[in-house]
């Protein structure tokens, strides 16, 4: 069951939309998922957190950039809202 689509919303379901689309157009190989996990598995210092597939790393990189972006521009306010080190 889904909601009646809000217009004000469309142009987001239309980029998320363009976006799925361009991924379906580049499907991975399952077959390489079991070896990618097993190398994770054996390595000395497995990470806690990893992506898999050729697209999720290069989205998260934008979204951090755009918050890091974001917080270093409020970067003062943050700090004075800490209060006096008196």
């Amino acid at each position: 069951m889904r909601a009646d689509p809000i217009d004000a919303y469309q142009p987001v379901h239309a980029q998320v939309g363009a976006m799925f689309a361009a991924r379906r157009q580049s499907r991975g190989d399952p077959q390489a998922t079991g070896p990618a996990i097993l190398e994770i598995v054996d390595a000395e210092k497995p990470p806690l957190r990893v992506f898999f597939g050729d697209g999720p790393l290069e989205i998260i990189h934008a979204e951090y950039e755009r918050r890091l972006a974001l917080w270093d521009e409020w970067a003062e306010l943050s700090v004075r809202a800490h209060g006096s080190k008196d």
